[in-house]
């Protein structure tokens, strides 16, 4: 299981079903319950990001620039965004006690999910 979630252009939709449980635990545990779980979630969200860049980034993949989907499949692009997004929930949260911002951070991150699972589905792109 775990080199699935790491593969998602393999396995879209066990990514997209894992990033989407991991979202809403977040959101919902961190508006209703206590914001650790935004910060878990959060935190995970980078750690994620981090080991997926740099997998891709060791098999070297190629992607085009077309679209703006194609440009965050780039490791390096997708890595410092998606870094920076968690970065700003999590310091929202720990230095201002913002907690819809986190929210809104991984809101965000299962966007991004919900459009890679809707591209490799459509295109087919498993490689």
């Amino acid at each position: 299981m775990a080199g699935m979630i790491y593969t998602p252009q393999k396995h879209p939709r066990q990514a997209f079903i894992l990033i989407s449980v991991i979202s809403a635990v977040g959101i919902i545990g961190g508006l209703f319950i206590h914001e650790l779980f935004l910060l878990a979630a959060l935190i995970f969200w980078m750690q994620y990001t981090a080991i997926l860049s740099y997998l891709q980034f060791q098999h070297k993949h190629k992607h085009k620039w077309n679209t703006l989907t194609e440009m965050l499949l780039h490791p390096q692009l997708r890595f410092f965004l998606f870094e920076f997004l968690a970065a700003v929930g999590l310091f929202a949260i720990l230095k201002n006690d913002r907690i819809y911002i986190g929210a809104a951070a991984l809101l965000a991150w299962f966007l991004f999910s919900l459009n890679f699972y809707i591209y490799y589905k459509q295109f087919k792109r498993y490689e």
